[in-house]
């Protein structure tokens, strides 16, 4: 995808207020870190067609996605003024394939969620989803809640102890650094309640606390290191993944929780099927979400926790 820009935050554009509403807060994420943006319209082949719809050839759809960035582009220049360099790119096909494929020149790819009903999110969730497993760099899904004129000067990283977590904390804690906010890293965890009566719960909680915490307060201590301005707080918490981290998103900035692969994730979150964790953060997280790819292991990153018996509603 042509560009002149280096690393430029890459927009999913298509008009719409959940649209303009990622705009913005890419604008201010831009400004901030000091790069450009790359407003991007995918135009899908296949439109609906009826008696009363006009024949529509490739050259008039591409027409109405240059109108969509055009109008993106007046939003940008009203937020930044010149300060922020913009390039825009419309393209033929699906919005997931055109995306992933910006996302390999691209430091972050923002898209914007439309809240509604449980059969709209099943449909209006395939984009989002879509683009977090293929992208190749981080990917922020934008919720209705964000308010461009509320700083709340707090970051929250959720992190499960796997060579992700370092992912997460490097830009959990570039952010907190960026925007002089405080960072929360969160580590949750509770054994599936279809389980629950095998075993004593009491113990499994005394020992999930005991192998973790350490592995966790390693992967901490390397990034407070490198950060030494960013206040942190741990928070080892036993209870549901899901219903803990959507509380810890209340007046947060963003959540950065991990993906795992290289340019696509496991399966559990790769099905995103209604109800996982990934896709219940997206639907109720009160602050955008931030899914950051596993990188290329180095060997200065701490131990790995062996969570392979703690897996059943891990984050």
């Amino acid at each position: 995808m042509r560009t002149h820009l280096d690393l430029p935050i890459v927009v999913g554009v298509n008009g719409s207020p959940e649209s303009d509403r990622a705009v913005r807060y890419s604008v201010h994420r831009a400004d901030r870190i000091g790069c450009g943006l790359l407003l991007v319209n995918a135009v899908h082949e296949i439109v609906p067609i009826s008696p009363m719809w006009p024949l529509l050839t490739g050259d008039s759809l591409m027409d109405v996605g240059r109108g969509i960035l055009a109008d993106a582009r007046v939003l940008v220049e009203k937020i930044a003024g010149a300060k922020v360099p913009v390039d825009v790119h419309a393209a033929l096909g699906p919005a997931v394939s055109v995306l992933a494929g910006a996302s390999a020149d691209a430091r972050l790819v923002v898209v914007g969620h439309r809240p509604g009903g449980a059969l709209e999110h099943l449909f209006t969730g395939t984009t989002t989803f879509g683009v977090v497993a293929r992208a190749s760099c981080p990917v922020v899904s934008v919720t209705r809640e964000w308010d461009e004129h509320r700083a709340r000067r707090r970051v929250v990283a959720a992190v499960d102890g796997s060579a992700v977590s370092s992912s997460v904390l490097a830009h959990a804690f570039a952010i907190a650094s960026e925007t002089s906010a405080d960072l929360d890293v969160v580590h949750c965890w509770k054994l599936d309640s279809l389980y629950a009566y095998l075993v004593d719960e009491m113990s499994v909680q005394q020992e999930w606390g005991a192998r973790t915490a350490s592995v966790i307060s390693a992967f901490v201590d390397e990034w407070t290191g490198r950060y030494p301005d960013v206040r942190v707080a741990t928070h080892m918490e036993y209870a549901d993944v899901t219903r803990t981290l959507v509380r810890h998103s209340k007046d947060a900035d963003v959540l950065v929780v991990g993906r795992h692969g290289h340019g696509g994730i496991e399966g559990r979150l790769a099905l995103s099927a209604p109800g996982s964790i990934a896709r219940a953060l997206v639907q109720h997280a009160h602050c955008p979400v931030e899914f950051v790819p596993l990188a290329i292991p180095s060997s200065a990153e701490p131990p790995i926790a062996d969570t392979s018996r703690l897996e059943a509603s891990d984050l």
